[in-house]
């Protein structure tokens, strides 16, 4: 019954799309066994908690302001080409109302950064890495986004959720 009841809500509500949708069917798409991915998902309670647990300012703004961080990666090197090349194929394919906000490509690393604004309060963003030592990062965030703190923000999430890489330096 609840299977049935949201099989109709996802066609009723076709277009209602929001980052952590990204990474459900991201990952509903393109997992497979033989190429494993780490996916971790951070809500508003767990970001109240971090919150509540830092004594830096910037962090504690940044951190109040977010309502989910999603993250999925793979350190595989081969696995990560293909997890970031099907990540940017979704992105046009199903999620084409966000804007590319950046796109760097290195010799040993690639970030695209999109981004959906809803209003000023609201702001859906998905940051797509892949790092010849990190492998692949796929992170949602949605809310306030301070793109000041999101650095900031990254490393403390990396100590907080034990996460290797995330393709923020």
């Amino acid at each position: 019954m609840k299977r049935v009841f949201l099989i109709l809500l996802s066609f009723a509500f076709p277009f209602a799309m929001f980052p952590g949708d990204f990474v459900n069917r991201f990952i509903e798409k393109y997992s497979e066994n033989e190429r494993p991915l780490t996916n971790v998902n951070i809500g508003k309670t767990m970001l109240d908690r971090m919150t509540e647990n830092t004594n830096d300012e910037e962090l504690k703004n940044a951190f109040k302001e977010l309502k989910s961080i999603r993250m999925v990666s793979s350190e595989d090197e081969e696995d990560s080409r293909y997890y970031y090349h099907k990540a940017h194929e979704l992105v046009k394919e199903a999620f084409s109302e966000y804007e590319e906000m950046v796109s760097v490509n290195e010799s040993n690393s690639k970030i695209s950064v999109f981004m959906k604004r809803e209003s000023d309060e609201q702001q859906d963003l998905i940051l797509i890495t892949i790092d010849n030592s990190d492998g692949f990062s796929l992170i949602t965030v949605s809310g306030k986004i301070d793109f000041d703190s999101i650095s900031k923000l990254s490393k403390s999430l990396k100590s907080e959720a034990g996460i290797n890489s995330m393709g923020f330096n």
